[in-house]
């Protein structure tokens, strides 16, 4: 497995696609890995080189002891791996927790982002958020991981997606059993001190902010704010889809990243 390392910590990424194509850096959500953006690639991979890196804390990544891991810090790391591979510039496009790292990315290092795409993410913890975040520890601590996993569901996924999918849970839930709860929640408290609005009006890239129409966790008011603050950014709602675009809707999370960005 491919690793560099930053910040004295060791990080797993992946890179496929078009060596000949622009350079498409994808940020994970908060309990995604590399492995997680699979089913995008088919579409990806004739339009870019496709880079994904697991931030620390993730994956196959160091995990080390912390109270938070900052986004500014993953912001820096995800810096270190365009360097490391050569990269003057790239799109960045984040889900959820990822997007939070992409919009401290282009505060930090403007002149890497050629373009953004923001999908499924906040502009700030507000308070709804740090109560999902706090029942989700609660949960964890009253029920372990299956009260954990149970509880999330209505959060990440549509009622249509829950209705119809239900020979996916086994699956995700066999995934998630596998993630480390205490990195991720090293993770979750870097989230609970995200507030990107002072700085949103100084982003310069071209943006595009996209948003499932039945995101309980990630809401569209958030996304109105984004799309709003940031100068050059334009607003997509997806109907129907909930939260987690890279299982509900991987074919219009890339098709909409290519007709952007392409």
């Amino acid at each position: 497995m491919p690793y560099f390392d930053a910040r004295q910590q060791r990080l797993h990424y992946e890179s496929s696609g078009n060596k000949d194509k622009p350079s498409l850096l994808l940020m994970n959500g908060i309990t995604m890995s590399t492995a997680a953006w699979s089913l995008l690639l088919p579409y990806l991979e004739p339009h870019f080189r496709v880079l994904r890196l697991d931030f620390c804390g993730q994956g196959q990544s160091s995990k080390p002891e912390a109270e938070a891991y900052p986004l500014a810090g993953q912001a820096d790391d995800a810096a270190a791996f365009l360097d490391f591979l050569g990269v003057k510039q790239a799109t960045v496009a984040g889900l959820s927790y990822g997007g939070m790292v992409a919009q401290y990315f282009a505060h930090q290092h403007p002149t890497r982002v050629s373009r953004m795409v923001l999908a499924a993410t906040l502009a700030w913890s507000d308070p709804v958020n740090a109560l999902i975040a706090r029942n989700w520890a609660s949960a964890d601590q009253a029920g372990g991981f299956d009260m954990r996993f149970d509880t999330g569901l209505p959060w990440l996924f549509s009622n249509q997606f829950l209705g119809t999918q239900t020979a996916m849970l086994p699956r995700l839930r066999e995934i998630a059993a596998s993630i480390d709860w205490p990195a991720t929640q090293r993770l979750s408290r870097g989230v609970l001190q995200h507030d990107a609005r002072p700085w949103l009006h100084t982003l310069t890239c071209e943006t595009l902010v996209l948003v499932g129409s039945a995101d309980r966790l990630t809401p569209l008011y958030q996304s109105a704010l984004l799309a709003h603050s940031i100068p050059n950014a334009q607003l997509l709602v997806l109907d129907d889809f909930a939260h987690a675009l890279h299982l509900e809707a991987p074919e219009a999370l890339a098709r909409a990243i290519v007709h952007f960005a392409g």
